[in-house]
């Protein structure tokens, strides 16, 4: 009995084996057939879809089992096409139901179905989709908002900046990194909503925001981070200081100048650090001035931002080498040596 059992059970794992075997080759011959099928249609596509890029003509209307592959041709395009041409070829999709098809699928329920609508309306580009995938940022999977961030950028938007900002500063979502460099690919288009938002009353928003606008580089951002660096918050102003030096401009260097005296040395190191960004001569007295400082790290940034200011700043750092403190000595000395700008003889 035993043995006619363990003959019974090997011949149903043979059995079972043989079948997994069967599927699987039927599987692998249905989807060879279907991308062959696709790749038939794609090639067939082509020449029609590069007739509307290239001479305006209409997108050519497909059946419903080939939108597919008239959107992969067009994703191919899109990536270096812009303007009037982009907008026929996403015109061309949305007329035939494509776009309210990627629509549908953020609400899919696989989050890997969620994710890829959200990334090709991204790569679409298309403003008509800010909404729901401002919508996605808000989504159960991490995948899904941290695609949906980047699709927004990729449209560029400025109506999507608020939600993006608020993304920003929730630590428990995302990175600091990804979403800032979201916002930072929008450039300056940003930067109006993102000034909005330093009226917001949440810390972490304003923080997020001004390091933000640091990164942007526009100067119409520089009246309100001067306003910031006169605020309250120590970690604002530290923040501000460091933005305004990656700005730069006479009205930047001002403030950071008169920063250096600000009562809490985590603004003091950020502005000397600042300065040396600015790279403008004139600041180096005052750099000067401010590197007998009680907190190691301004002495650092001071003499580094020194060493950076040409001729007159490694002349300041001479003159520092002989300063009555002799941390203030030995630091001049040791940014001299380490970055070997000691006037000769």
């Amino acid at each position: 009995m035993k043995f006619d059992a363990l003959m019974i059970a090997v011949a149903l794992l043979y059995l079972t084996s043989i079948a997994l075997i069967v599927v699987t080759v039927i599987h692998g011959s249905v989807r060879t057939r279907r991308e062959r099928r696709r790749a038939l249609v794609i090639a067939r596509l082509r020449e029609p879809v590069e007739a509307c890029v290239l001479e305006g003509k209409p997108l050519p209307r497909v059946p419903q089992n080939e939108l597919d592959a008239l959107l992969e041709l067009v994703l191919r395009y899109m990536s270096v096409v812009r303007g009037r041409d982009a907008e026929r070829l996403t015109d061309g999709l949305a007329e035939q139901g494509a776009v309210a098809d990627l629509m549908q699928r953020l609400h899919a329920r696989p989050a890997w179905r969620r994710a890829e609508a959200a990334e090709t309306l991204g790569r679409l580009r298309l403003r008509a989709a800010v909404p729901s995938l401002v919508a996605a940022l808000d989504d159960p999977s991490e995948d899904v908002r941290t695609v949906a961030s980047r699709g927004l950028a990729a449209i560029r938007d400025p109506a999507a900046v608020p939600a993006l900002a608020r993304a920003l500063a929730d630590p428990s979502r995302w990175t600091l990194s990804l979403i800032a460099e979201n916002l930072m690919a929008m450039g300056p288009s940003a930067v109006p909503p993102l000034l909005d938002l330093m009226r917001s009353d949440e810390h972490n928003v304003r923080v997020a925001v001004v390091q933000v606008l640091g990164e942007i580089r526009d100067p119409a951002a520089t009246p309100a981070l001067i306003a910031v660096l006169h605020e309250g918050d120590l970690n604002l102003r530290a923040q501000a200081a460091a933005a305004l030096g990656k700005l730069g401009g006479p009205d930047s260097e001002r403030e950071l100048r008169a920063a250096l005296e600000d009562p809490e040395w985590q603004v003091r190191a950020q502005a000397a650090k600042a300065l040396g960004r600015v790279a403008h001569p004139d600041a180096a007295s005052s750099l000067a001035s401010a590197m007998p400082d009680d907190n190691w790290w301004v002495r650092v940034n001071c003499a580094e931002s020194l060493a950076r200011l040409g001729a007159e700043g490694r002349r300041q750092l001479e003159l520092l080498t002989r300063h009555d403190d002799r941390f203030v000595r030995d630091q001049a000395n040791a940014v001299l040596d380490v970055y070997g700008v000691r006037a000769a003889g």
